[in-house]
């Protein structure tokens, strides 16, 4: 299952087996292994890159809960080690969807460091790395932010939304729904829309990612976010093909100091193995979000 996890994680059996210290002939043999263990196949090629299958997906939210638990009691009872305290620093739709668990596991396993989170928008987390209030940050930056230093955890792809039921808009201004100044996705999509010469009114500025997928799904207005965001009830923006394609974020790791701490160095670790599902079947609009 770890293996398995990898592979997708990574879209290849080669860094996989780099990070399991095995050859990629062993991290097969596991593979076909485990396929013929469950009677499914698990993974499927597209061009160079391994996706999951359905049943791929499926065994991996078990994988998931079983590694989890697996780690956390084999670091329970061989105790750990580690002291120290660690500030992490997250965005909204970070800290409400993964931070809570991987905070609680990690408390669990290593007892002796003190956690605390922080959560905040993009550009406030990004700030406070910069200036130390927090000691690691994880948050969405652009292509051309990532730094040579940042560990990377996962892309996604931006994409501007609305309510599948939606009301044509006619000749009115783009209502337009925004995670708030401190995000740089409302000024990405100001300057697709100006550069598409749509006028647009900014109709709600939330900083919450819960508040500005309601406002979506109310018919309130349209909002550029995460592909990885879009709930059953959305789809892509019908006028979406009068704006350029919007850029995808990566999603980093970024450290206020370096080098880490073996403490950091745990956390990164936990954070690393917490990326999302792939999103390959998001394609069409309207179509069923797959939950990690």
């Amino acid at each position: 299952m770890r293996a398995l996890k990898l592979v997708i994680e990574t879209g290849g059996v080669t860094e996989a087996a780099e990070r399991l210290s095995l050859t990629q002939s062993a991290v097969s043999w596991k593979l076909r292994r485990l396929e013929g263990r469950v009677g499914h196949s698990l993974l499927k090629r597209e061009g160079r890159v391994l996706r999951p299958t359905r049943h791929g997906r499926e065994l991996l939210e078990f994988a998931d809960r079983i590694l989890s638990a697996h780690d956390a009691a084999v670091q329970r009872f061989r105790g750990s080690a580690l002291t120290g305290s660690i500030c992490l620093g997250a965005t909204d739709d970070f800290a409400t969807t993964r931070v809570a668990g991987i905070a609680g596991r990690f408390r669990w396993a290593h007892p002796g460091i003190r956690l605390q989170v922080k959560a905040g928008s993009s550009l406030s987390v990004a700030a406070w790395a910069e200036t130390g209030e927090v000691d690691l940050a994880v948050m969405p930056v652009e292509a051309n932010q990532v730094r040579h230093d940042d560990l990377p955890l996962w892309t996604d792809q931006l994409e501007f939304i609305q309510a599948i039921d939606a009301e044509p808009l006619g000749d009115q201004p783009v209502p337009l729904v925004t995670f708030g100044e401190h995000c740089f996705y409302g000024r990405i999509a100001s300057t697709l829309l100006d550069e598409a010469g749509i006028a647009y009114e900014e109709v709600l500025q939330s900083a919450s990612t819960a508040g500005v997928r309601a406002a979506v799904s109310a018919g309130f207005g349209i909002s550029l976010m995460n592909r990885g965001f879009m709930t059953p009830d959305q789809c892509l923006w019908s006028g979406s093909e009068r704006v350029a394609t919007p850029p995808a974020v990566h999603y980093v790791v970024r450290a206020a100091r370096l080098p880490l701490t073996a403490a950091e160095q745990s956390l990164v670790a936990e954070l690393r193995g917490s990326v999302p599902p792939v999103w390959d079947e998001m394609t069409e609009p309207g179509a069923a979000m797959i939950e990690p």
